[in-house]
C-alpha cells in the first residue's frame, strides 16, 4: 500500500505534454483532443502543429470547445512551418516544457488513465534508465467501453448491429496481427548497427505491468524530454514521414530502454482521411529507410545487401496482402517495386546531396498521389 502511495506522489511531481502533428483531419483531431483533455492526470500542455491551409479554423473550433472547458491545460495550436510530420513533431517538441512528451497521431485516442499509467512507470524509474514508453494498443476506442468505465459512455450505441460491428473490429485486428506473424511482414526496420539494444527491466520496475521492447510505434510514443533533446526527428522526410518513428526510437534506444506499458491503453483508429495513397506510403517506407541508413548506418555495404533481401520479401508479402484484400491494382506491390527501382540512386548520393535532392524527389512522388488515390490505390 505504501509503495502505491509513493508511486502516486511521485507521479504528481512529474508533468507531461502532448504533441500532435496534423494535416486536413479536423474531425478526427478534435475527437483525439477530447480524449486527451479528459485524462485522470491532466496534461501540462497540449500542442497541435497543423499543416492544413485552413488551420486557423480548426484552431478556433478547438478554442471554442475545449480551451474554456479545460483552462488548467496550456493549449497551443500553431501553424506548421512545413508539411512534414517529422518537422511538425520537432516544432511541437521545441514548444513543450514538460518532463515527459507524448507524441501520438491525430487519430490516436487515449483511454482516461493512459497518461497516469505511463507516468507512474517514469516516476518509478528514478535512475532514468527508461528513454521511452509505449501504451498498449486497444482495438476499440474509449467511448466503446461500458458506462461504468467512462464518463461519456451514455453515448455508446447499444444496438445489436453496433455490438456486432465492434466484435468484427476486434476479430479483424486479431486476424491481421496473426497474418503479420504468419508471413513475417511487420513494420520492419533494419537497425543502423544491425542489432537492437537488449535491456533487462530494473528492479524498481519489476512489479509493474511493463516489459522492454526493441521499438515503439509512432502513433503512441512517449519520451523523456531530455532524450528528445538529443534525438530529433529527421526533417528530410516530407508529409507522412514513413519510418520517422522507427528512426527516432532506435536512436533513443541507444540512450535508454524502451518499454511497453500494459495497463496504459490507447486506440489507433487509422483514419484514412487526408492520408497518402497505399502506393505512395509503401514506396516511401522503402525509400525513407534507404535515406535514413545513408545518414546513420555504420556499414552501408552491409545494409544494401540486407535491404535488397528485405525488399524482395516485402514484394512477395505485399502481393499476398493486395490479393487477399482484393486490391486488384496491387498498390502495395507497385510501391515496393518503385523502391526497388530507386534505392540505388539514393545510396549513391552523399548525405549532404540527399538533404537537397530527396525532399524534391518526395514532393514529385506526392504530386502523383492524388491520381493514385483516385484509382483505388
Amino acid at each position: 500500500m505504501q509503495s502505491l502511495l509513493n508511486m502516486y506522489q511521485s507521479t504528481e511531481k512529474l508533468n507531461w505534454a502532448l504533441v500532435i502533428p496534423t494535416y486536413k483531419r479536423e474531425a478526427v483531431l478534435l475527437r483525439c483532443l477530447r480524449f486527451a483533455a479528459q485524462q485522470t492526470l491532466p496534461a501540462k500542455e497540449i500542442i497541435v502543429v497543423d499543416a492544413s491551409p485552413d488551420w486557423d479554423k480548426t484552431r478556433d473550433k478547438m478554442i471554442h470547445e475545449l480551451v474554456a472547458k479545460y483552462p488548467a491545460i496550456d493549449w497551443q495550436y500553431v501553424q506548421a512551418k512545413r508539411a512534414s510530420s517529422a518537422a511538425q513533431r520537432n516544432q511541437g517538441i521545441e514548444l513543450a516544457s514538460a518532463e515527459i512528451v507524448f507524441l501520438i497521431d491525430d487519430d490516436s485516442f487515449m483511454f482516461p488513465d493512459c497518461a497516469e499509467e505511463v507516468l507512474g512507470i517514469y516516476a518509478q524509474d528514478t535512475a532514468h534508465q527508461v528513454a521511452g514508453i509505449m501504451p498498449k494498443l486497444e482495438a476499440l476506442p474509449p467511448d466503446s467501453e461500458p458506462a461504468s468505465r467512462l464518463e461519456n459512455a451514455d453515448k455508446v450505441n447499444d444496438k445489436p448491429s453496433s455490438k456486432l460491428s465492434d466484435q468484427f473490429k476486434i476479430i479483424q485486428v486479431k486476424l491481421r496481427a496473426f497474418a503479420k506473424r504468419l508471413i513475417g511482414d511487420d513494420d520492419i526496420f533494419i537497425p543502423y548497427d544491425f542489432a537492437f539494444p537488449k535491456y533487462t527491466l530494473p528492479e524498481a520496475l519489476k512489479d509493474m505491468a511493463t516489459h522492454p521492447v526493441p521499438m515503439i510505434h509512432g502513433a503512441r510514443m512517449s519520451y523523456r524530454r531530455g532524450i528528445l533533446a538529443q534525438v530529433r526527428f529527421e526533417e528530410a522526410l516530407e508529409r507522412y514521414a514513413v519510418n520517422e518513428d522507427n528512426d527516432v526510437c532506435y536512436r533513443a534506444s541507444r540512450l535508454g530502454m524502451l518499454l511497453h506499458a500494459l495497463k496504459a491503453r490507447i486506440c489507433h483508429v487509422q483514419d484514412s482521411q487526408g492520408r497518402l495513397s497505399r502506393f505512395t506510403t509503401t514506396a516511401l517506407w522503402g525509400l525513407n529507410q534507404a535515406v535514413l541508413h545513408r545518414f546513420h548506418s555504420s556499414d552501408i555495404v552491409r545494409f544494401k545487401k540486407r535491404f535488397v533481401k528485405l525488399l524482395w520479401l516485402r514484394l512477395f508479402t505485399q502481393t499476398i496482402k493486395d490479393v487477399l484484400d482484393r486490391r486488384w491494382r496491387l498498390p502495395s506491390t507497385r510501391g515496393v517495386w518503385f523502391a526497388l527501382r530507386h534505392y540505388k540512386e539514393i545510396l549513391s548520393k552523399t548525405p549532404e546531396e540527399l538533404r537537397v535532392w530527396y525532399p524534391l524527389f518526395q514532393q514529385s512522388l506526392i504530386r502523383r498521389d492524388r491520381l493514385e488515390s483516385g484509382n483505388g490505390a
